[in-house]
């Protein structure tokens, strides 16, 4: 007997959680409504194009970025990239009218550095693109224990205000 109800109550927990496509976190609905579809969320393929993230930074740096709502980061990579980029044009224009060889140093350099951001650009807006959302799927979680003779079923949903 014990059993049949340890199955029977597995089977409605599983089917319960696991039946639901959408599953309601929270109520925005003076704001909006935001609903978070945990299938998607709790499966190996990430939410937003990884490789997508990627090919927008590289056309703008910090495009990757806004695209996972990293608006912080995206402003600090289109930044720096953007004042490398013209350390490199200022270097440029005073090698080509003075032709002093520290310029030329200078212009490579910071052509170095440019190039160090732009790919750490890239990678950056590739992994929060994989890993976006990471932490909503984190916050769901199922659990069961046994304890004593009984068998302990546990469904954590965490809400931050």
């Amino acid at each position: 007997m014990r059993v049949l109800l340890f199955c029977l109550s597995i089977i409605l927990i599983t089917n319960s959680i696991f039946g639901q496509s959408r599953l309601e976190l929270y109520d925005n609905s003076m704001f909006h409504h935001e609903q978070l579809d945990t299938t998607k969320l709790l499966s190996d393929t990430p939410l937003k194009s990884p490789w997508g993230a990627v090919l927008r930074s590289a056309v703008v740096p910090g495009w990757g970025q806004l695209y996972t709502e990293q608006y912080i980061k995206a402003g600090i990579a289109f930044t720096v990239n953007s004042f490398f980029l013209y350390q490199i044009y200022k270097y440029e224009m005073k090698w080509r009218d003075e032709k002093n060889e520290d310029f030329r140093i200078r212009r490579n350099t910071n052509t170095w550095y440019f190039a160090l951001a732009y790919l750490l650009t890239m990678i950056d807006a590739y992994v929060e693109a994989y890993l976006y959302k990471f932490n909503k799927a984190m916050e769901i979680s199922q659990n069961i224990k046994l304890r004593g003779n009984h068998w302990h079923t546990e469904l954590k949903i965490t809400f931050y205000f």
